[in-house]
């Protein structure tokens, strides 16, 4: 199977590759050709609404494609913008998920936002289409983005001892999920490049693009290993 589409060492290539390892998931068997085709079909409306070819900028990339992802892989409940820091502004994450409502409303009624972190099940940090993940830039992106989303995670995992240790860097077109427990943060996380596994115009060419197998394959993970119901830690090679 080519994994072109997929990079980190988060979880074994064996495993995301291995149709026997995987079906030992009940999301994974569950999930039918019906249920793919749907998300796909609604993946693929929100890239069609998204200019893609152009030069979005971060605010613009993050309400219109990557809030809209998270929303179909079941992330509707969130707040954003809550402060992992008591002072200054410097550890602020785009966004905190929630399993459900309940845990959400729950979180809203604690006054201090750092505090609301031990009830999430997830961070979120998004960039601007297309922006490194690993490179600064210059001004206001002279942190590289896995630099911030590893600082994130440590403050998270030490402000909520250990509750949530889970986190998501995209910039619309990588999407990693990092997991705090991995024996390497830095490189434990698990990318996928959504526009290929989509199959869109001009991301899933030439010598190395995925078939339509592996396309479907790779889609599949994404859904599963991003969504919110996924069960990721029985999951680790």
């Amino acid at each position: 199977m080519g994994i072109e589409a997929i990079h980190g060492g988060l979880f074994a290539p064996d495993f995301l590759q291995s149709a026997q390892s995987l079906a030992a998931l009940p999301e994974w068997t569950d999930f039918d050709d019906a249920g793919l085709d749907g998300s796909e079909a609604r993946l693929r409306q929100i890239f069609e609404r998204f200019p893609i070819d152009g030069s979005p900028n971060e605010a613009e990339t993050e309400d219109d494609l990557i809030w809209p992802v998270l929303y179909e892989l079941g992330w509707t409940a969130n707040l954003r913008q809550q402060n992992l820091s008591a002072k200054g502004r410097e550890d602020v994450p785009d966004g905190l998920l929630f399993a459900n409502d309940a845990a959400k409303t729950r979180a809203a009624g604690v006054a201090e936002g750092r505090a609301r972190y031990a009830i999430g099940t997830a961070l979120v940090e998004a960039k601007r289409w297309l922006r490194p993940l690993d490179r600064a830039g210059g001004g206001a992106e002279a942190l590289a983005p896995s630099t911030q989303m590893l600082r994130y995670l440590r403050r998270a995992d030490d402000l909520t001892e250990g509750r949530l240790r889970w986190g998501i860097l995209t910039n619309g077109k990588q999407w990693r999920l990092y997991y705090q427990g991995a024996r390497s943060v830095s490189e434990g996380f698990l990318e996928i490049d959504l526009p290929a596994v989509l199959g869109l115009p001009g991301h899933n060419e030439g010598l190395f693009a995925l078939s339509e197998d592996e396309r479907r394959h790779c889609l599949k993970l994404f859904v599963l290993f991003f969504g919110r119901n996924y069960s990721h830690p029985r999951a680790f090679g």
